[in-house]
């Protein structure tokens, strides 16, 4: 279908030789009815007044449903928080953090977990083996751990998955089970702990780790702006969040360019000339670099399912169509990032496009979310993309797609975020 909620979905591979596509094909049009109160858009002038910065179209009852104690705006994380004008009090508490410069300190601590992660790659390459799903994701990991703990978790240099990778792995189907079949979350919730590996115990583990953060970051005497259980549920979904994304953003831009010849080379050229430790800036000043990244983001966003909102109470009117207030609404990137009117050949991997974009090319472009609620982390993810993506096809230019890597092995599955069926 052309749309869909978040859930437990596989979609096909966009790239680049796509079966017969469920997104988007645009014949039902921007606006479809797809239950008796919600409607998926796909139109730009909507998108703007939906998701502008001040919009009253606040988030959907969903959002409440990802942790047992995140029930309302007082004790959710800023993702989960519905009203806009609370999550934008909240955001102003971090957005200082997620700032190029504040990120930019970090930088010579992530050259390092980068460093380290090529060597691990190397080495399983070299014996054969390719599974990038399993060193991007602990790359992710470690860098999520500098910045919720001050040091990383140590999976890169143990080499082995966590019990805190297993839990983030196993929380994004979690996710969807709950939010898609209401009527299991008594269940899920209730479960006895002692079984180790239920949704409830791995709440437990996940308040844990941000428990781990607070005391690991925070001063005992020092007053803080909000309480020690919301930080904790900030600092888990942190955790969640900056693992899985970016991991999955790494593993399909490095499956893309493995895949093309032509992409492959001329990123191996332009990287093989940057200085031998470049830094972001150099790194920006990449143009096919950047291309490739910005046209990975646009067929894999690591969350490409729907945003949902609710029509305010006033109702709404876009275009000619008048939507009734309490409507849930739902707006989805990949509609938006394969347009066919705004994208030639949309589902073709093609980092040239970005040479000369247009405006509509950059406003349909939203990987890391809408202007009103965007990823607080979007610098460190672009950091950590830059230096992961250079560092492979500088040091590993040789590296080739495994024959056990297919088009079927890569299929994605749909979590809200996104995962290869293979896993690997």
């Amino acid at each position: 279908m052309a749309f869909h909620r978040p859930n437990t979905t596989q979609v096909p591979n966009p790239d680049p030789h796509p079966p017969k596509l469920n997104i988007p094909t645009y014949q039902e049009g921007p606006y479809v009815s797809i239950a008796p109160h919600e409607v998926a858009i796909a139109d730009i002038q909507a998108y703007r007044i939906i998701h502008r910065i001040g919009s009253n179209f606040n988030k959907g009852p969903w959002y409440t449903s990802q942790a047992p104690s995140q029930y309302n705006d007082e004790t959710c994380g800023v993702f989960g928080i519905l009203s806009n004008k609370t999550a934008s009090r909240r955001r102003r508490l971090f957005q200082a953090a997620g700032t190029k410069n504040i990120v930019a300190e970090w930088e010579p601590q992530f050259i390092k977990l980068f460093d380290l992660a090529l060597q691990r790659i190397k080495a399983d390459l070299q014996d054969g083996q390719y599974n990038f799903v399993k060193w991007w994701t602990f790359l992710a990991s470690d860098v999520t751990g500098g910045l919720a703990f001050g040091e990383p978790f140590s999976n890169l240099k143990n080499g082995v998955i966590s019990a805190m990778v297993q839990d983030i792995e196993a929380a994004m189907p979690i996710i969807g089970v709950r939010a898609e079949l209401p009527w299991l979350k008594p269940v899920l919730n209730y479960t006895p702990t002692w079984c180790g590996n239920t949704w409830s115990a791995r709440f437990d583990r996940f308040v844990g780790y941000g428990w781990d953060a607070v005391h690991a970051t925070l001063d005992d005497e020092e007053e803080q702006a909000v309480p020690d259980n919301v930080i904790v549920s900030e600092a888990a979904n942190v955790i969640v969040a900056g693992t899985n994304t970016a991991a999955m953003t790494l593993t399909y831009l490095t499956y893309a360019v493995l895949k093309n010849e032509t992409v492959k080379k001329k990123l191996v050229a332009e990287v093989s000339k940057l200085l031998t430790d470049p830094r972001w800036n150099e790194l920006e000043n990449s143009p096919y670099l950047n291309n490739v990244i910005q046209e990975a983001l646009k067929l894999h966003p690591g969350v490409p399912a729907s945003l949902l909102r609710i029509v305010p109470t006033s109702g709404s009117q876009v275009d000619k169509h008048v939507i009734p207030a309490g409507t849930q609404i739902c707006t989805r990137a990949w509609n938006f990032q394969c347009d066919p009117y705004v994208f030639e050949d949309p589902l073709r991997f093609n980092p040239d496009r970005w040479n000369n974009p247009t405006p509509a090319m950059k406003e349909h472009m939203m990987a890391f979310g809408a202007p009103a609620r965007m990823c607080l982390g979007h610098n460190i993810a672009r950091l950590e993309i830059l230096h992961a993506v250079s560092k492979l096809f500088r040091e590993c230019p040789q590296t080739a797609l495994h024959p056990s890597t297919t088009e079927a092995s890569m299929e994605m599955v749909d979590y809200f975020a996104i995962k290869p069926k293979a896993e690997r």
